[in-house]
């Protein structure tokens, strides 16, 4: 936010590196943007252990439970209605997600980079 702060009110060579572009504007920032897979595989490696060590189980995709709700709704269950919202937020490129507005901020506002995923996970759990 300081670095925010600090910009120029306008900067004719990057627009985004300038409070006005901010203004009335939501600034994204973001450390790690990770699935659940990716996730188990980094704690995985840290610890390093398999999947014969855990007991892992797989469920719908965002495209199935959308399919699903979308078959509810039609049938005439309107409480589906509301998972296809969630679906909608949630599901791989429906909206989500703002990793790539995050990096265009980290780039804009010169911030540095964050360590390795599979690093911050082998110091969370301090292996």
């Amino acid at each position: 936010m300081a670095k925010m702060l600090s910009l120029p009110i306008s900067d004719p060579s990057n627009s985004r590196a300038s409070l006005q572009h901010y203004a009335n504007n939501f600034l994204y920032v973001s450390s790690y943007c990770v699935t659940q897979s990716q996730l188990l595989q980094a704690i995985q490696k840290a610890r390093n252990e398999s999947d014969a060590d855990w007991k892992i189980s797989r469920e719908k995709t965002v495209k199935q439970w959308i399919q699903q709700c979308e078959a509810g709704v039609k049938a005439g269950n309107m409480q589906l209605g509301m998972g296809l919202v969630v679906c909608r937020y949630i599901g791989d490129g429906l909206g989500g997600n703002y990793e790539d507005k995050a990096k265009a901020e980290t780039k804009a506002l010169e911030l540095p980079e964050e360590e390795s995923f599979v690093d911050a996970v082998k110091r969370a759990l301090k292996v």
